[in-house]
């Protein structure tokens, strides 16, 4: 077994097409079918199962495939480990995160990144956080960041803040004029500007603490980006239920009440089977720095 077949069969495998992989490697479709069959022969198991034009992993090549992913990465980190501590980093990654975080977070933490280590050539895709989650499980995007992502078998998280869903109003709306604790009372008055869906949750409008406090939202405007929020309450007398995180950075007013339980957290992620590089961690440690210390929680499955 070389590690060249492995390579060759890591890029078969994800492209599911020998003639793509081909492509990608620069060589030709018939390297690539000598060398997966070198390796079913040298293993005594089938490894993929052809379909058409298309190939397709058996079961003893799903579990290859998981050993080659974390073989290879072991191998970058091994490279990296070894080189002179002011050799610049460098490679390509592709990145992700939600409307919001992507521009406010994650793009300029890449950036400064890239300020230090020239070499450092990246790809950063603006998407809803559930596009994220799935981006990452299937190993597209090297590292994400999006609020509240689901548990994944596939995915690592690491927690950069936990807070709370909290009603936003804009500094001067008449709700922050009421007696502390009968406003929330008042909020179904006023028009409600909320997301198309929650992590979840299939209808924003049935969010749990709703129901608890008796609010009733009259929806004016769906949103797939948290700015667009911000925008109408600003500019209205529009609420909206946005991660208490964002009022503070958007200077908006927040409502308060007892028995509030809407939490909500923002964390990077990426896939499991791959070991974090030097970039990688460079990534996480500049967007952990965007919050409070005690804020940041370990990696967790």
């Amino acid at each position: 077994m070389k590690l060249h077949q492995l390579v060759y069969f890591l890029q078969a495998a994800k492209n599911e097409h020998i003639g793509k992989a081909a492509k990608i490697l620069a060589i030709s479709p018939s390297a690539i079918s000598h060398s997966i069959a070198a390796l079913e022969e040298e293993l005594g198991r089938q490894l993929f199962i052809k379909q058409g034009k298309h190939i397709f992993l058996t079961n003893h090549g799903k579990v290859l495939l998981e050993r080659v992913s974390k073989l290879l990465n072991e191998i970058d980190v091994i490279k990296e480990e070894i080189s002179s501590d002011q050799l610049e980093l460098q490679g390509s990654y592709r990145l992700a995160g939600s409307h919001y975080l992507c521009p406010a977070l994650l793009a300029p933490a890449w950036i400064a990144l890239q300020e230090d280590h020239p070499k450092l050539l990246g790809e950063i895709f603006t998407l809803r956080s559930a596009q994220v989650l799935t981006g990452i499980s299937s190993g597209e995007f090297d590292l994400g960041i999006c609020f509240s992502p689901q548990s994944h078998p596939a995915v690592q998280t690491q927690t950069l803040y936990a807070g709370q869903l909290v009603i936003a109003v804009h500094a001067k709306h008449p709700l922050l004029k009421i007696k502390k604790g009968g406003s929330l009372e008042r909020v179904s008055d006023y028009p409600a500007v909320l997301p198309k869906s929650y992590q979840g949750i299939d209808n924003c409008e049935t969010h749990p603490v709703f129901d608890l406090h008796r609010i009733r939202p009259n929806a004016t405007l769906v949103f797939d980006n948290y700015e667009i929020a911000i925008e109408k309450i600003r500019q209205s007398n529009a609420w909206g239920l946005l991660p208490d995180w964002l009022v503070k950075q958007s200077r908006l007013s927040a409502l308060t009440a007892e028995r509030w339980d809407a939490p909500v957290t923002i964390a990077a992620l990426w896939p499991k089977n791959r070991i974090l590089t030097r970039v990688m961690q460079g990534l996480l440690q500049r967007l952990a720095e965007r919050f409070s210390p005690s804020a940041a929680s370990p990696p967790r499955a």
